[in-house]
């Protein structure tokens, strides 16, 4: 998958985020989750050198992070 870029930033696509993980409010949680473990020093699963909620985003839109996620908050 090929990632967007404008001025070196990457540009996420949210819809992307959403099919992987199925609606936007179990996106909201899983993100919200996975940025508080990257911010916890948890390996990223994405390369660059991009903040804790967009490497959240990335990893989703990439598919290495999904619905599974959810199960960890609960």
């Amino acid at each position: 998958m090929k990632l967007e870029q404008k001025n070196n930033r990457h540009i996420v696509n949210t819809d992307r985020c959403v099919k992987n993980i199925g609606n936007r409010f179990d996106l909201v949680l899983v993100a919200s989750q996975r940025v508080r473990e990257l911010k916890k020093g948890y390996k990223k699963l994405t390369a660059g050198a991009d903040g804790h909620i967009i490497s959240a985003l990335k990893e989703i839109e990439e598919g290495h992070v999904d619905r599974e996620w959810l199960k960890k908050i609960k």
